[in-house]
Protein backbone atom coordinates (compact mmCIF):
# COMPACT_ATOMS: atom_id res chain seq x y z
CA UNK A 1 0.00 0.00 0.00
CA UNK A 2 1.35 3.65 -1.17
CA UNK A 3 1.33 6.47 1.44
CA UNK A 4 -1.42 7.97 -0.99
CA UNK A 5 -3.74 4.89 -0.24
CA UNK A 6 -2.47 5.10 3.47
CA UNK A 7 -3.18 8.80 3.81
CA UNK A 8 -6.42 8.15 1.83
CA UNK A 9 -7.93 5.27 4.13
CA UNK A 10 -7.17 7.74 7.01
CA UNK A 11 -9.33 10.26 5.75
CA UNK A 12 -12.08 8.03 4.62
CA UNK A 13 -12.14 5.74 7.78
CA UNK A 14 -12.31 9.17 9.94
CA UNK A 15 -15.06 10.52 7.55
CA UNK A 16 -13.04 13.46 6.52
CA UNK A 17 -13.19 15.69 3.64
CA UNK A 18 -9.66 16.56 2.49
CA UNK A 19 -10.26 19.86 3.50
CA UNK A 20 -10.74 18.82 7.48
CA UNK A 21 -8.19 16.31 7.72
CA UNK A 22 -5.44 19.10 6.19
CA UNK A 23 -6.85 21.41 9.09
CA UNK A 24 -6.98 18.79 11.79
CA UNK A 25 -3.09 18.27 11.56
CA UNK A 26 -2.12 21.78 10.36
CA UNK A 27 -1.16 21.95 6.66
CA UNK A 28 -2.64 22.95 3.48
CA UNK A 29 -4.95 21.43 1.57
CA UNK A 30 -2.43 21.30 -1.22
CA UNK A 31 -0.29 19.73 0.66
CA UNK A 32 -2.82 16.76 1.39
CA UNK A 33 -3.23 16.73 -2.55
CA UNK A 34 0.19 16.61 -2.91
CA UNK A 35 0.33 13.53 -0.83
CA UNK A 36 -2.90 11.89 -2.12
CA UNK A 37 -1.61 12.18 -5.67
CA UNK A 38 2.25 10.49 -5.07
CA UNK A 39 3.94 14.30 -5.11
CA UNK A 40 5.45 14.91 -1.79
CA UNK A 41 6.44 12.30 1.02
CA UNK A 42 5.62 13.00 4.72
CA UNK A 43 7.57 13.87 7.24
CA UNK A 44 7.75 12.75 10.28
CA UNK A 45 6.54 15.61 12.55
CA UNK A 46 3.52 15.28 10.59
CA UNK A 47 3.24 11.13 10.88
CA UNK A 48 3.64 11.72 14.92
CA UNK A 49 1.02 14.29 14.75
CA UNK A 50 -1.54 12.52 12.58
CA UNK A 51 -1.32 9.34 15.05
CA UNK A 52 -1.72 11.49 18.30
CA UNK A 53 -4.65 12.84 16.72
CA UNK A 54 -6.06 9.82 14.94
CA UNK A 55 -4.50 6.91 16.61
CA UNK A 56 -2.62 5.40 13.58
CA UNK A 57 0.94 4.44 13.93
CA UNK A 58 3.45 6.90 12.76
CA UNK A 59 5.36 3.77 11.16
CA UNK A 60 2.36 2.57 9.28
CA UNK A 61 1.61 6.20 7.78
CA UNK A 62 5.76 6.54 6.84
CA UNK A 63 6.39 3.44 5.34
CA UNK A 64 3.42 1.10 5.96
CA UNK A 65 5.04 -0.76 8.67
CA UNK A 66 2.51 -2.63 11.08
CA UNK A 67 0.70 -2.53 13.08
CA UNK A 68 -1.48 0.33 11.55
CA UNK A 69 -2.90 1.63 15.08
CA UNK A 70 -0.47 3.14 17.47
CA UNK A 71 -0.23 1.03 20.78
CA UNK A 72 0.75 3.40 22.52
CA UNK A 73 -1.70 6.39 21.24
CA UNK A 74 -4.80 7.97 23.67
CA UNK A 75 -6.71 6.89 20.68
CA UNK A 76 -5.75 3.76 19.39
CA UNK A 77 -8.73 1.93 20.99
CA UNK A 78 -11.36 4.18 19.81
CA UNK A 79 -13.65 3.93 16.45
CA UNK A 80 -13.23 6.12 13.87
CA UNK A 81 -16.38 8.13 15.26
CA UNK A 82 -15.33 8.62 18.14
CA UNK A 83 -11.76 10.01 17.39
CA UNK A 84 -13.50 12.41 14.86
CA UNK A 85 -15.45 13.53 17.44
CA UNK A 86 -12.87 14.00 20.07
CA UNK A 87 -10.42 16.01 17.54
CA UNK A 88 -13.46 18.04 16.27
CA UNK A 89 -14.21 18.94 20.31
CA UNK A 90 -10.20 19.42 20.50
CA UNK A 91 -10.47 22.72 18.31
CA UNK A 92 -13.20 24.14 19.89
CA UNK A 93 -13.35 26.95 22.08
CA UNK A 94 -14.89 26.95 25.85
CA UNK A 95 -18.25 28.46 25.02
CA UNK A 96 -18.81 25.79 21.84
CA UNK A 97 -17.41 23.12 24.79
CA UNK A 98 -19.89 24.48 27.53
CA UNK A 99 -22.72 24.15 24.62
CA UNK A 100 -21.86 20.07 24.11
CA UNK A 101 -21.59 19.67 27.57
CA UNK A 102 -25.30 20.65 27.95
CA UNK A 103 -26.37 18.26 25.25
CA UNK A 104 -24.45 15.61 26.50
CA UNK A 105 -25.86 16.07 30.34
CA UNK A 106 -29.74 16.93 28.48
CA UNK A 107 -28.95 13.62 26.40
CA UNK A 108 -28.03 11.13 29.53
CA UNK A 109 -31.27 12.83 31.12
CA UNK A 110 -33.28 12.00 28.51
CA UNK A 111 -31.71 8.28 28.36
CA UNK A 112 -31.85 7.86 32.03
CA UNK A 113 -35.82 9.02 31.40
CA UNK A 114 -35.92 5.90 29.10
CA UNK A 115 -34.13 3.56 30.96
CA UNK A 116 -31.80 3.42 28.35
CA UNK A 117 -28.86 4.64 31.07
CA UNK A 118 -25.41 2.55 31.19
CA UNK A 119 -25.26 -0.49 33.33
Amino acid sequence: MKLSDRIRLIISENGLKQKEFAQSIQVTESYISKLLRDESGVSHSTATLIEERYGYSAGWILDGKEPKMSRKGRNASLSPVQRRVIADIEQMDDKDLAAVKAFIDTFNSYKKALGQEKK
